[in-house]
């Protein structure tokens, strides 16, 4: 087994089990592993291997927090199959990714029930679909992250999904948060500490506040103003910023 640890400032232990017999292929999995992991304030760890083994069966049972499977489905001895059922007959919390040159075991997959999170083919845009994919399970890992406060002298623990925006308190140094479906609350925290934490799935759109991207129903960049699914809106929308953000929630309708 060749482990890779990476260790970033924020967030727990993720693990990356890559099993590929192609050196070429293997090296394109990391190399995406990578380029994904530095967008997001995450330790992690990327285990490689080429065939089912003993050290792979150590991994399977090992406790650990989130897990990432990327299995070649056709492997000598053991195929990806086997492995993802050995995985679900010791852990139902792990996402599991299959990689194929051959589209035809798709079927097999589908119904194998192996709660598997994507197929991927290797004949087509490996790479981007494989970075689509990680993003994926990524995002949703950070949007059910819980943020715990005080304040009030109340403890307060929150999903990150289920806020819209926070920005800096022009008056003192704290932030406000605003809810979906709460009145905003005041945190001792810096936005820059909360960018770190949040990036990508939120965005910094002005010096003084950071939003998220799932909760934006429209965007006016011509009056700068960012509208969310709850009805709120915020004007904090920076001319330098307007560029990126047309080109992060392009799916959502805009107005010019």
């Amino acid at each position: 087994m060749n482990d890779i640890a990476y260790r970033k400032e924020v967030g727990e232990m993720l693990k990356y089990i890559v099993c590929e017999d192609k050196e070429n292929d293997l090296n394109k999995a990391v190399q995406t592993i990578t380029k994904v992991m530095m967008d997001y304030d995450i330790e992690y760890k990327v285990c490689k291997f080429k065939e089912y083994n003993e050290d792979f069966h150590k991994v399977i049972i090992e406790p650990h927090d989130t897990k990432v499977y990327l299995l070649d489905i056709e492997l000598t001895g053991h195929d990806g199959l086997e492995i993802a059922s050995e995985i679900r007959e010791q852990e139902d919390n792990s996402y599991i990714v299959f990689v194929t040159s051959h589209p035809e075991w798709q079927n097999d997959i589908f119904h194998s029930r192996l709660e598997a999170i994507d197929y991927i083919s290797k004949r087509t845009n490996y790479q981007d679909r494989l970075e689509e994919t990680l993003r994926y399970i990524l995002n949703r890992k950070v949007r059910n992250k819980t943020f715990e406060f005080s304040y009030n002298h109340t403890t307060y623990r929150v999903l990150y999904k289920d806020i819209t925006y926070i920005e800096k308190d022009p008056l003192v140094s704290r932030c406000i948060i605003h809810f979906v479906n709460d009145k905003p609350k005041y945190v001792k925290k810096s936005l820059t500490s909360f960018e770190s934490e949040l990036k990508p799935l939120f965005f910094r759109t002005h010096k003084a506040c950071l939003v998220n991207l799932d909760n934006i129903s429209k965007v006016e960049y011509a009056d700068s103003i960012i509208h969310f699914k709850n009805g709120e809106s915020t004007p904090l929308l920076s001319s330098n910023n307007k560029k990126e953000l047309k080109s992060r929630v392009g799916s959502f309708e805009s107005i010019f």
